[in-house]
C-alpha cells in the first residue's frame, strides 16, 4: 500500500535537496540530495523493503517530472528547449527513479534493521529480569 503522505514529504524534501545540494556540489548534488530523500522515505515507509523500494521509486520520479518542469518555467516555455528537455527527460527520470528506488531500499534495510535490534534487546532485558528473580528466590531460600 502506498503512503500518500509519506510520499509528498519525501517528493518536497527531494526537490529542496536537489536545488540545494545542486548549487553546492554541482555535479553530484542531485544524485546525493536523492538517495538522502529514498533513504528517509524508505525508513518513513517501515513495512518491508517492497514497499520501501516503490516509494523511492515513486519520489524519484516525481522529483525527475517537477525539476523537468522547472526547468521548462526557468527557459520562458520555450518551443527551442523542449526538444532538448524530451531528450533529458528521458534519460534523466529513469536515473531519478533508480536513485530513488535504491535510497528507499537502504532505508527500508536500516528500518528492518532498527527494529529486529530493539527485538533482541526488549528479549535480552526480559531475560534478565527472569533470572534476577530467581537469583533472589534461591538466595532466600539458602
Amino acid at each position: 500500500m502506498i503512503d500518500q503522505k509519506v510520499t509528498l514529504i519525501g517528493t518536497a524534501l527531494a526537490v529542496v535537496l536537489v536545488v540545494v545540494f545542486g548549487m553546492f556540489i554541482p555535479l553530484v548534488g542531485g544524485v546525493i540530495a536523492l538517495i538522502v530523500a529514498g533513504i528517509v522515505v524508505g525508513y518513513m515507509a517501515n513495512q518491508n523493503i517492497k514497499t520501501g523500494a516503490v516509494h523511492g521509486a515513486l519520489i524519484g520520479l516525481f522529483t525527475g517530472i517537477i525539476y523537468i518542469l522547472v526547468i521548462y518555467v526557468i527557459s520562458g516555455f520555450s518551443q527551442k528547449i523542449i526538444g532538448g528537455l524530451i531528450i533529458y527527460s528521458l534519460g534523466s527520470i529513469p536515473v531519478y527513479i533508480l536513485l530513488g528506488l535504491g535510497g528507499g531500499i537502504i532505508g527500508s534495510v536500516m528500518k528492518a534493521r532498527q527494529q529486529h535490534v530493539e527485538e533482541i534487546l526488549k528479549e535480552d532485558e526480559s531475560e534478565e529480569e527472569v533470572s534476577s528473580e530467581d537469583d533472589e528466590e534461591s538466595y532466600k531460600k539458602s
